[in-house]
């Protein structure tokens, strides 16, 4: 049997070590191999009961078991650091993502209101929104472009709105393609969004999702700021004015903040929303501190919270200090 632990790998038999390959002892060096992975303790060294220290003052690692915890602190914390410098630039650019999505959605949605304005003086019987009206423009232009095959056909042909020029279609239809083209962007910023959280912040997409998760992160400010928020101010993070005016006398305090996008709150009885929303907030701060100082996805993490939703929502008397509120 072969075991690898963060000095060293050595292959185990009934007799004990027949071989060992130690590695260089240099801090960056053995913190480096921790960050990416290559220097955990597998989880059958401890079901074998070994000795890691004794291990690596009878190899000649460490001259004694002080030396071996020493070192050991050491390395911990330069493999810290060094989680943390890599953690900042993805924090970085998954902030930037989130923002980048954020701003081509108003975009879109301002382009899309004004391309639905000019082609309705066109064509106003259409029924399209969005990227359906887009991708009519683009594909057939003005309104004697649709083909006798297609479902709008007939109000077409016996449309009452204005003609328009040969100039007017190709800027309708310019407009139409960009429109289509934002749409792409902000697809291929959504998938390099959860490519990224999937390895960054395992735990935090699986709870929240790859949107609510990076909104959370840019928020707070980074996934290691969010890590250090206790649960209650997670729960409220985004309602800044509604803090406010709960500070000020004028309002209650606010149950959420943006968690409220959670399927689990929003699909909930505002009755049980509170309840719902400190259940996530716990759930979240645990998921943050993990993905920080781990990075290993935890399934059970999810299923725990899925288990206390059903429970809370099956429960017929439901939260009496919502009730109460």
């Amino acid at each position: 049997m072969q075991i690898c632990t963060w000095f060293g790998v050595f292959t185990i038999r009934e007799e004990g070590v027949t071989r060992s390959h130690l590695f260089p002892k240099e801090i960056e060096r053995l913190a480096e191999r921790i960050v990416k992975g290559q220097g955990k303790n597998q989880p059958h060294s401890s079901r074998l009961r070994i000795d890691l220290p004794s291990l690596a003052v009878e190899h000649g690692f460490v001259e004694n078991r002080k030396e071996y915890y020493s070192l050991l602190r050491a390395v911990m914390l330069e493999a810290t650091r060094e989680k943390i410098r890599r953690s900042w630039k993805k924090d970085f650019q998954i902030i930037h993502a989130v923002n980048t999505i954020d701003e081509l959605g108003e975009s879109i949605n301002l382009l899309q209101e004004r391309l639905k304005n000019i082609f309705t003086t066109h064509f106003p019987e259409e029924n399209l929104h969005g990227r359906e009206l887009a991708e009519l423009i683009t594909t057939y232009g003005r309104r004697s472009g649709i083909p006798s095959t297609h479902p709008l056909y007939g109000r077409a042909r016996d449309s009452i709105g204005t003609e328009i020029r040969d100039e007017e279609e190709r800027l309708l239809r310019e407009l139409g393609e960009t429109i289509l083209s934002l749409y792409r962007l902000r697809h291929n910023y959504e998938e390099y969004l959860e490519s990224t959280l999937r390895e960054f912040a395992p735990n935090l997409q699986s709870l929240a999702g790859a949107k609510l998760a990076a909104r959370l992160i840019s928020l707070a400010g980074s996934l290691e700021k969010l890590a250090q928020q206790p649960a209650s101010r997670i729960q409220v993070i985004g309602a800044k004015k509604a803090l406010f005016r709960h500070l000020e006398g004028r309002a209650t305090s606010p149950k959420h903040g943006i968690i409220y996008q959670h399927p689990a709150i929003k699909n909930t009885p505002p009755r049980l929303r509170g309840k719902v929303a400190r259940r996530l907030a716990a759930k979240i701060a645990i998921a943050s501190r993990i993905d920080l100082y781990n990075g290993t996805l935890n399934p059970e993490l999810k299923e725990s919270l899925e288990m206390e939703m059903a429970k809370i929502k099956s429960s017929p008397k439901g939260d009496n200090r919502e009730k109460k509120g």
